[in-house]
């Protein structure tokens, strides 16, 4: 159940990029890309970041 809810998330904050993305002049693309290096970029910090780093659940 959670791994749909994620999937969901990432979707719609991928389309949401890119839609803001459109109003700023970019291409569908560029929106694209940009949304997901910044998605990609608050994964990684936040799981540099995480106090459990072996065989925590």
């Amino acid at each position: 159940m959670r791994l749909g809810i994620g999937l969901f998330a990432v979707l719609t904050a991928l389309l949401a990029g890119a839609a803001i993305g459109r109003l700023f002049g970019l291409s569908v693309g560029q929106g694209l890309y940009l949304t997901a290096l910044a998605l990609a970029l608050m994964g990684w910090l936040i799981g540099r970041n995480s106090p459990c780093r072996e065989n925590c659940q």
